[in-house]
């Protein structure tokens, strides 16, 4: 039986959030198997998921990555959270969703979630300028959905276009990482907590459940309980402990 070829055009991301973000210490969740790799198969069709989440620096973020491949569509997300401490780091995000040869939605955003105002001025101060660099390149879309209106920040990049802006996509996604390490984690990461996720985060998380694309591109072949779970449990769902942590338990 011939292997199905998945489209690959933003295998990227991944790698280059880890390479930008890899002194915050990336420590891999606990999680199912089936919930990291899975493969559906429905007759000549197939659809691949790959995911997996990370407590980072020391349990003060989370992080969360997501991809889902067919044989016309690439889509991955990336999200790292504030845990305990909203008001003080802030949330990186990203998504790609490309089928076909079109790029669909790329959004790219830093957000605030608390309310303090001098958070929101340092990401200003650090994210506007690069805005300002990559706003002309990746122009807004016309209609924006109503979900990404309601949190997105004034840097955000929303756009849409032909395979030729993935390359620009991927530069200012670069900038964006380094930048919001540089300026907005590793000088706070002291005076920020660790723990469970704080009620603002839960509301984001489930913010961006609610208006994920993935249950249309995965409940007909995963089914609609394995999306559940996936999106709810895992992808959206709280921090786990890591598997060093379940490693000592374990010792103990």
């Amino acid at each position: 039986m011939t292997e199905p070829d998945f489209k690959d055009v933003v295998g990227w991301t991944l790698p280059d959030a880890q390479a930008r973000l890899g002194g915050l210490g990336w420590q891999r969740e606990v999680r199912p198997e089936m919930f990291r790799s899975a493969r559906f198969d429905a007759g000549s069709k197939s659809l691949l998921v790959t995911a997996d989440g990370w407590q980072m620096a020391d349990g003060k973020l989370c992080g969360r990555y997501a991809r889902i491949q067919t044989a016309a569509a690439d889509v991955a997300t990336l999200m790292i959270y504030p845990t305990a401490s909203p008001d003080v780091l802030p949330v990186f995000a990203c998504e790609w969703v490309v089928i076909g040869a079109r790029a669909h939605v790329l959004v790219l955003d830093v957000e605030c979630l608390g309310d303090d105002n001098a958070a929101r001025q340092r990401a200003r101060a650090a994210l506007a300028p690069l805005f300002a660099r990559y706003a002309p390149s990746l122009p807004p879309v016309d209609d924006p959905p109503q979900w990404f209106v309601d949190i997105r920040e004034d840097w955000a990049l929303l756009t849409s276009g032909d395979l030729a802006c993935l390359s620009v996509a991927r530069q200012a996604f670069q900038d964006y990482l380094e930048m919001t390490a540089r300026a907005l984690y590793e000088p706070w990461l002291a005076t920020a907590r660790a723990g469970d996720d704080h009620p603002v985060v839960r509301a984001y998380k489930e913010h961006h459940a609610a208006h994920s694309p993935a249950p249309a591109l995965l409940s007909a072949k995963a089914g609609e309980q394995w999306t559940r779970t996936f999106l709810h449990a895992w992808h959206f769902g709280p921090v786990q402990p890591t598997t060093a942590s379940q490693g000592n338990e374990s010792s103990n």
